[in-house]
């Protein structure tokens, strides 16, 4: 039971590592926007008589870079992308901060605007650089690329499954709608809408079901996972069939289901 307890903490961790990759992939859009802002400082730059080839050309090359950034994340999400993404706000807010001493030392007005940007892009890189170090602790060992691309091929298979034509699957439309494979003592619950995966199992979740059979092949139905109760629903006799077997052989009887009670 300790090997089962310390194989679903691992699966756990994979699926949190998966989120975390796909929130660095979302995020590679945000290069997008300091891509604009930056080619908007330059701008700026030029317009105030600021425009040599050199100047010119170290901002083509922070342009340029964030997007590889952004590019970078999108294609190989991980959590060096978060520190990527923070080096070069940082420098691009360095430069432009060198910029400004310049104007000022030739006795020229600082611009707001360039001020602020500078200020919002460095405390943007000081928030991905925290944001890095506390990823570093979280996922000292990280699961590898197979490991994640075998973990996507399971809760694809998750949401596949007919519980008509898989005894270890389970249809469960509450809100959200959960799949769940049953695979011995480790369940895998897959949200159908987003991607949401949670692995748990047999004393951390229950299903119950309503006594009274209105001979539709439904009834009402609860499930709790991790002790958080989610809307009613209505499930299948073939699920509930699935689930007490699955029940039998892996709950302790000292632990039964208690079944909902019916309308009055």
């Amino acid at each position: 039971m300790v090997d089962d307890f310390e194989m679903r903490m691992r699966l756990q961790q994979v699926a949190a590592y998966r989120e975390l990759c796909r929130g660095v992939r979302r995020s590679g859009r945000e290069n997008v926007i300091f891509a604009v802002i930056m080619m908007f400082l330059a701008f700026v730059v030029s317009q105030q008589g600021q425009a040599r080839p050199l100047i010119l050309v170290l901002f083509g090359i922070l342009i340029v870079g964030e997007l590889l950034v952004g590019l970078f994340k999108w294609l190989v999400p991980s959590a060096e992308g978060v520190l990527l993404d923070g080096v070069v706000l940082i420098v691009f807010a360095a430069f432009n901060f060198a910029l400004e001493f310049l104007r000022f030392q030739a006795g020229q007005g600082l611009n707001p605007v360039i001020i602020f940007l500078g200020l919002f892009m460095f405390m943007g890189a000081i928030g991905r650089f925290k944001v890095y170090r506390q990823l570093r602790r979280l996922f000292a060992e990280r699961p590898s690329v197979t490991h994640i691309a075998w973990f996507d091929d399971l809760v694809q298979e998750v949401r596949a499954a007919d519980p008509q034509a898989d005894e270890l699957a389970l249809d469960l439309p509450t809100r959200p709608q959960w799949k769940a494979k049953l695979l011995g003592t480790t369940v895998f619950f897959v949200s159908k809408r987003d991607h949401v995966v949670w692995i748990v199992g047999p004393e951390d979740f229950e299903l119950l079901r309503e006594k009274i059979d209105n001979g539709t092949g439904r009834r009402k139905a609860l499930l709790r996972i991790y002790g958080q109760p989610y809307p009613e629903f209505e499930i299948t006799d073939v699920s509930w069939s699935n689930y007490q077997k699955w029940r039998a052989t892996y709950v302790p009887a000292s632990t039964p289901s208690t079944p909902v009670a019916g309308p009055s």
